[in-house]
Protein backbone atom coordinates (compact mmCIF):
# COMPACT_ATOMS: atom_id res chain seq x y z
CA UNK A 1 0.00 0.00 0.00
CA UNK A 2 2.83 2.32 0.87
CA UNK A 3 4.26 1.75 -3.01
CA UNK A 4 1.02 2.82 -4.22
CA UNK A 5 0.93 6.18 -2.14
CA UNK A 6 4.69 6.72 -2.82
CA UNK A 7 3.53 5.93 -7.14
CA UNK A 8 0.49 8.78 -6.24
CA UNK A 9 2.83 11.32 -4.72
CA UNK A 10 4.61 10.74 -7.71
CA UNK A 11 2.37 11.01 -10.29
CA UNK A 12 1.07 14.37 -8.43
CA UNK A 13 3.89 15.66 -8.98
CA UNK A 14 4.48 14.90 -12.83
CA UNK A 15 1.08 16.47 -13.23
CA UNK A 16 1.65 19.57 -11.33
CA UNK A 17 5.59 19.90 -12.85
CA UNK A 18 3.50 19.45 -16.56
CA UNK A 19 0.90 22.18 -15.72
CA UNK A 20 3.50 24.78 -14.40
CA UNK A 21 5.69 24.04 -17.23
CA UNK A 22 3.79 24.09 -19.50
CA UNK A 23 1.17 27.01 -19.21
CA UNK A 24 -1.98 27.34 -20.96
CA UNK A 25 -3.45 30.83 -19.61
CA UNK A 26 -6.71 30.41 -21.66
CA UNK A 27 -8.88 27.68 -20.72
CA UNK A 28 -7.87 24.00 -22.12
CA UNK A 29 -10.14 21.32 -22.23
CA UNK A 30 -7.22 18.67 -21.38
CA UNK A 31 -7.17 20.38 -17.82
CA UNK A 32 -9.58 18.03 -17.01
CA UNK A 33 -7.37 14.89 -18.14
CA UNK A 34 -5.06 16.50 -14.88
CA UNK A 35 -7.95 16.87 -12.83
CA UNK A 36 -9.53 13.53 -12.78
CA UNK A 37 -6.82 11.11 -12.27
CA UNK A 38 -5.73 13.69 -8.91
CA UNK A 39 -9.01 13.46 -7.65
CA UNK A 40 -9.86 9.49 -8.22
CA UNK A 41 -6.25 8.67 -6.27
CA UNK A 42 -6.66 11.00 -4.10
CA UNK A 43 -10.30 8.98 -2.93
CA UNK A 44 -9.19 6.08 -3.67
CA UNK A 45 -6.42 6.89 -0.86
CA UNK A 46 -8.56 8.81 1.60
CA UNK A 47 -11.06 5.76 1.65
CA UNK A 48 -7.95 3.80 2.82
CA UNK A 49 -10.31 3.40 6.46
CA UNK A 50 -12.43 1.07 4.63
CA UNK A 51 -9.51 -1.07 3.62
CA UNK A 52 -8.35 -1.05 6.62
CA UNK A 53 -4.79 1.03 5.87
CA UNK A 54 -5.83 4.00 8.65
CA UNK A 55 -2.27 4.85 8.24
CA UNK A 56 -3.13 6.41 4.74
CA UNK A 57 -6.33 8.56 5.83
CA UNK A 58 -4.21 11.54 6.64
CA UNK A 59 -2.33 11.88 3.36
CA UNK A 60 -5.56 10.68 1.30
CA UNK A 61 -7.28 13.85 2.99
CA UNK A 62 -4.11 15.67 1.89
CA UNK A 63 -4.13 14.51 -1.95
CA UNK A 64 -8.39 15.19 -1.24
CA UNK A 65 -7.72 19.03 -0.89
CA UNK A 66 -5.45 19.44 -3.26
CA UNK A 67 -7.35 17.53 -5.77
CA UNK A 68 -10.28 19.46 -5.06
CA UNK A 69 -8.52 23.02 -5.23
CA UNK A 70 -7.70 21.59 -8.70
CA UNK A 71 -11.20 21.03 -9.64
CA UNK A 72 -12.59 24.24 -8.35
CA UNK A 73 -9.95 26.32 -10.63
CA UNK A 74 -10.74 24.20 -13.25
CA UNK A 75 -14.50 24.70 -13.07
CA UNK A 76 -14.06 28.45 -12.64
CA UNK A 77 -12.00 28.96 -16.03
CA UNK A 78 -14.43 26.76 -17.77
CA UNK A 79 -17.01 28.65 -16.19
CA UNK A 80 -15.13 31.68 -17.50
CA UNK A 81 -14.61 30.00 -20.50
CA UNK A 82 -18.25 29.61 -21.84
CA UNK A 83 -19.19 33.56 -20.64
CA UNK A 84 -17.07 34.65 -22.64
Amino acid sequence: MLVMLALSACWYAVLIFAEVRWLRPQFDRGRWATVFPMGTTAVATSVADAAAVGRLHTPGQVLLWIAVAAWVITLVGLVRHLAA
